[in-house]
């Protein structure tokens, strides 16, 4: 929950590198071993106060100070210290909420008081410039609706309205598509104000977190009332990867257990709890886990264990493997009237997935002029130009089948009379077949 607390700290549910805030410019001056001596104390006493599991603070901080005695942490540039100690508090701890980072900024802001505004209007920007953690929405062939979702950013005056615009956006898609595979947390509220417009307005315990500071628990529970359309009853697909991390994997975790949709990627990161972020002279943040959450319905969570995809493959072929899925899905549910924009956009998609291979010296055969169309092989590659117009790659598909590098709308079948090349048919989208006869 990004709000300023007391004692100065920072609620968060982000893992390090989700939270980066604005550094200053120019580069800072070295450390002294002083300073890097009072860092080093600062974390001890935090960890010893507030460490979610008081069975682990000694061994965390007995580590800490036997790495301080043999010279670790006598480091003068304050990049490279903050890279060590919080490799070094992430290995004892075996709890990646547990990180150190240069933050200059961060850390002025986090020593301010509470209900400072000058702390709330610098949050409040920082989500603002990031749209929320809202990085891109697209409209897929087929009206599958992709929305990459960098960060749980959160904003209380800003990220309802930007939330609600993007249910706004996805209610008209036969399909979604939401990428958290690079998320790697954010704020607890920004979970929760995604995640209700996938359920029903009744009321249910999402998550308990229970705060090993204050001993009190605060309950998370689905929205009642929404500023957009729910979105109940669309096909859900959810991509992860072994970054998506905290608040991230709080959103797929619900996906999972609240049967929302089809997790597809790789195991989530395994950071459930709960953490605590507080300044460290001169120019730091800690991050100390301070609480962790119990779902509504399991009672449990993904702490160290992550959240396991429904389909495991290479983050790197996820975004297609749930387009081909979606489309599939759409196909075998009968819509006829869309039939034909689900069967050519899964054309696409499945030769990106298996792509078709012709050899190089085959290409020769559909070099040649089309009219006012020219075909051409250049460095392995069979390339298009119209008239007056840029060239494009024809990427092969399957036997005589290409598609156009610059355009998912238009393809190119080239017709043979006794194995000869004598001209092709420009397909579209709309079922448009275009004859362009071999000149």
């Amino acid at each position: 929950m990004s709000i300023i607390v007391k004692s100065a700290a920072l609620k968060a549910t982000a893992l390090a590198g989700a939270f980066v805030l604005l550094t200053a410019a120019g580069p800072l001056p070295d450390l002294t071993p002083v300073q890097n001596h009072a860092a080093i104390e600062e974390i001890a006493k935090l960890v010893a106060k507030d460490y979610v599991f008081p069975e682990k603070r000694d061994a965390i901080v007995s580590q800490l100070r036997v790495r301080e005695k043999e010279g670790r942490y006598t480091i003068a540039n304050p990049g490279l210290f903050a890279q060590t100690v919080s490799e070094d508090m992430v290995a004892f701890s075996h709890d990646k909420h547990m990180w150190f980072q240069l933050d200059p900024e961060g850390y002025k802001a986090a020593l301010l008081p509470p209900d400072d505004t000058q702390a709330e209007a610098y949050f409040e920007a920082l989500a603002a410039r990031t749209n929320q953690g809202y990085d891109e929405m697209r409209i897929l062939p087929g009206n599958v609706r992709y929305v990459n979702l960098a960060s749980f950013a959160w904003s209380k005056k800003e990220t309802p309205a930007v939330v609600a615009d993007v249910a706004r956006f996805l209610k008209g898609a036969d399909a979604i598509i939401f990428d958290i595979s690079g998320n790697g947390g954010g704020a607890a509220e920004a979970v929760r104000a995604i995640v209700s417009y996938f359920l029903p307005p009744d009321g249910r315990t999402l998550v308990t977190f229970h705060d090993g500071v204050t001993g009190k628990d605060d309950v998370s529970k689905v929205e009642p009332t929404l500023a957009g359309p729910r979105l109940t009853g669309i096909p859900l697909y959810v991509l992860t990867s072994h970054s998506t991390g905290s608040a991230a994997e709080e959103f797929a975790y619900h996906v999972k257990h609240f049967k929302l949709g089809t997790l597809i990627g790789t195991t989530t990161a395994g950071a459930a709890n709960n953490d605590s972020i507080f300044p460290v002279a001169p120019f730091f943040l800690q991050s100390i886990s301070t609480g962790r959450p119990e779902h509504g319905l399991t009672h449990s969570n993904w702490e160290g264990v992550g959240v396991a995809p429904d389909v495991e493959i290479d983050p790197a072929n996820a975004r297609d493997t749930a387009y081909a899925m979606a489309l599939k899905s759409l196909l075998a549910a009968g819509r006829e009237e869309h039939r034909n924009e689900y069967d050519w956009a899964l054309a696409g998609v499945e030769t990106r997935l298996h792509p078709f291979a012709i050899k190089a010296d085959a290409l020769a055969a559909y070099a040649g002029q089309y009219g006012t169309r020219k075909v051409w092989v250049d460095g392995g590659k069979l390339m298009y130009q119209r008239q007056d117009r840029d060239p494009t790659e024809l990427k092969p598909m399957a036997a005589d089948l290409f598609g156009f590098a610059n355009s998912d709308e238009v393809r190119a079948r080239f017709r043979r009379e006794g194995g000869e090349v004598t001209g092709f048919d420009l397909l579209t989208a709309d079922g448009q077949v275009i004859p362009n006869p071999r000149t």
